[in-house]
């Protein structure tokens, strides 16, 4: 009977480790792939035009204001509140509020729980050939 119990606890903290890890996995592969989904959308519409022209015409507040309408779109359903936050960068790689020298932009989107992040990704995209 002893026995019985042993296993069966055993079983059923094997079992509470594996939902853990599926949930706490699933935010993460939700976040990557919402970002991923933004990198698309940025470089199918606002980026193409802007490496056209070799030069940021258009206003990059309104590329940031594209991508988090995306992204929000996206992860309505989740639950969660969602923090995004960007930075243009110049050649060198350091932040830049000047578009001729705004040769890519790096966000990082948080999924979050109250205040605790549950899941993060970064992705940093070329605005330029």
């Amino acid at each position: 009977m002893l026995n019985h119990l042993k296993m069966m606890l055993i079983a059923v903290t094997v079992g509470a480790i594996l939902l853990g890890t599926l949930y706490v996995t699933e935010q993460q592969n939700s976040n990557t792939r919402t970002l991923q989904e933004v990198k698309s959308l940025l470089s199918t519409a606002s980026v193409g035009a802007l490496r056209d022209s070799q030069h940021v015409q258009q206003d990059p507040k309104d590329l940031i204001a594209h991508a988090v309408a995306e992204v929000i779109k996206l992860q309505k359903d989740h639950g969660h509140d969602i923090r995004i936050n960007y930075a243009f960068l110049n050649e060198q790689g350091k932040p830049t509020e000047q578009g001729s020298d705004m040769k890519s932009v790096q966000f990082k989107i948080e999924l979050l729980h109250g205040e605790e992040v549950r899941s993060q990704a970064e992705q940093r995209i070329s605005l330029t050939k």
